[in-house]
């Protein structure tokens, strides 16, 4: 687990972040999912951003929060694994916003792919796909 030193103060938000597109037609799958997502009850507020080509960036959402009083965040990576863009970009992302913003606490979770769940989910999907 990757926490800042100021846990459990304030509000709290779940931020998915996604690699980006500049094609309309992956955007609005991905804002589609998280759009469904966001209306779950009891859930944290959720917001995307994205890594790459477009607003709103992780550093954006991250800005709009705190000054709406969030001060503890999860940051999601929707990768399948935490290699590259997560552990090259994301990871320096949520460091800057560390050191920017010294009182939030700011937890860099797992990539999705990365997840437990995700794996079972993915061998049912196999295993649905020859019905």
């Amino acid at each position: 687990m990757d926490r800042g030193p100021n846990s459990g103060k304030g509000e709290q938000m779940l931020i998915v972040i996604a690699h980006g597109s500049t094609k309309p037609e992956w955007r609005d799958s991905v804002e589609g999912l998280i759009a469904s997502v966001q209306k779950v009850p009891g859930e944290d507020a959720v917001r995307l951003a994205y890594m790459d080509h477009g607003p709103p960036s992780l550093m954006d959402v991250l800005s709009e929060a705190v000054e709406n009083g969030t001060t503890t965040f999860r940051i999601l990576p929707l990768f399948l694994t935490g290699e590259g863009h997560v552990t090259g970009e994301i990871g320096p992302m949520v460091e800057e916003a560390r050191t920017r913003f010294g009182h939030i606490d700011v937890e860099l979770l797992p990539a999705v792919g990365q997840h437990p769940l995700f794996r079972k989910l993915l061998l049912e999907i196999i295993s649905q796909s020859g019905e």
